[in-house]
């Protein structure tokens, strides 16, 4: 129940699981230590479509960025990194080769966050959803990453596309031109 994985029933004893008919992903710390978990409904009318671990002693959210325990060598030695929004917008192009990328968890990046990615680079490109949310979010962390003394560019896909479905799409190396083609912010 401290975890967030039980949640107590409103009438008489007993718990329920909290993601219950969804996929889970684990969240890691940079040491590759489990502190969360997210998950996604299986059902696709499901109004909660993504639900994550409440905050508890060992988890914060605004302090994590999914996938920071197995991209940050190749954060390093590429001395970049692709910030995308979700699981999937991270898992999809890892598999795919494209190894030097984080999901910030949804939300727009906080300066817990950004100092975190500063351990291993200052350039940053961002990569969220066409959507007004991802727009938003992106908007949001632009300020924040000139204030943390980042550089920043700004990559786009078509509309309609994600990191996720693009990849699986088109592959690996058209998103890495995708990337490639990042604008700085100021342009």
């Amino acid at each position: 129940e401290k975890a967030g994985l039980a949640i107590a029933k409103n009438q008489g004893s007993g718990h329920y699981d909290r993601f219950r008919e969804r996929v889970i992903f684990p969240i890691f710390n940079a040491r590759s230590e489990v502190v969360a978990f997210g998950a996604r409904s299986l059902d696709k009318d499901n109004p909660a479509k993504y639900i994550n671990s409440p905050e508890t002693p060992l988890y914060t959210k605004g302090q994590y960025l999914y996938g920071l325990n197995w991209a940050k060598d190749s954060i390093s030695r590429q001395d970049m990194v692709v910030v995308v929004e979700g699981y999937m917008d991270f898992i999809t192009p890892f598999a795919a080769g494209f190894e030097n990328i984080v999901a910030s968890l949804g939300t727009a990046l906080t300066v817990e966050q950004i100092r975190l990615i500063r351990r291993y680079t200052k350039n940053v490109v961002m990569l969220f959803d066409a959507d007004p949310a991802g727009q938003s979010a992106m908007i949001r962390s632009l300020d924040l990453l000139v204030e943390e003394g980042m550089a920043v560019k700004v990559a786009a896909l078509p509309d309609g596309e994600d990191p996720d479905s693009f990849v699986r799409k088109f592959g690996a190396e058209d998103f890495k031109k995708a990337v490639a083609n990042a604008q700085s912010l100021f342009d």
